[in-house]
């Protein structure tokens, strides 16, 4: 398995590359009215509305600062993400849906083997998507689940 690890709360987590479509600079986001917290705004990307959440705040921190290296994580969301459509166009019939993650720093591409990653010894209510950790150079780091992500995010 394939991770991308990165910082967040100047802390180490991952999310399996699979799901991984883009990283984007961090640009200028259109701020939604009356949002939660951790829904940092709306990106344009390649004719799509995206909803752009901040990790910092997801995972209980504080806000991602802006750095050289912050980066906006785009994910393929689960069916029926915020970004819905009622109908693919005609040319695309994989209707695309994405989720964009703010991380404060982007680190590297690591390989791991399947015994390397385990089930979370805890299992937290209120982060789902934190049920497994790798082990990756003597230390632990946790797996972002992005599947399960929407459960969070108000899917």
């Amino acid at each position: 398995m394939l991770l991308l690890t990165f910082t967040v709360a100047g802390e180490p987590y991952a999310l399996d590359a699979a799901s991984i479509v883009e990283l984007v600079p961090r640009v200028e986001l259109r701020a939604i009215p009356h949002a939660p917290a951790h829904l940092a705004g709306l990106l344009g990307y390649r004719g799509d509305v995206v909803p752009v959440f901040d990790l910092g705040l997801l995972l209980g921190s504080s806000a991602s600062t802006d750095r050289l290296s912050t980066r906006i994580i785009l994910v393929k969301s689960a069916p029926g993400g915020q970004n819905r459509r009622e109908e693919p166009p005609a040319a695309d019939h994989t209707s695309r849906r994405f989720l964009g993650l703010i991380a404060e720093q982007v680190i590297d591409l690591v390989q791991v083997e399947p015994e390397q990653v385990a089930p979370a010894p805890v299992l937290l209510p209120q982060a789902p998507y934190l049920d497994s950790v790798a082990r990756i150079d003597g230390g632990f780091v946790p797996l972002i689940a992005v599947s399960k992500l929407s459960s969070v995010i108000g899917d």
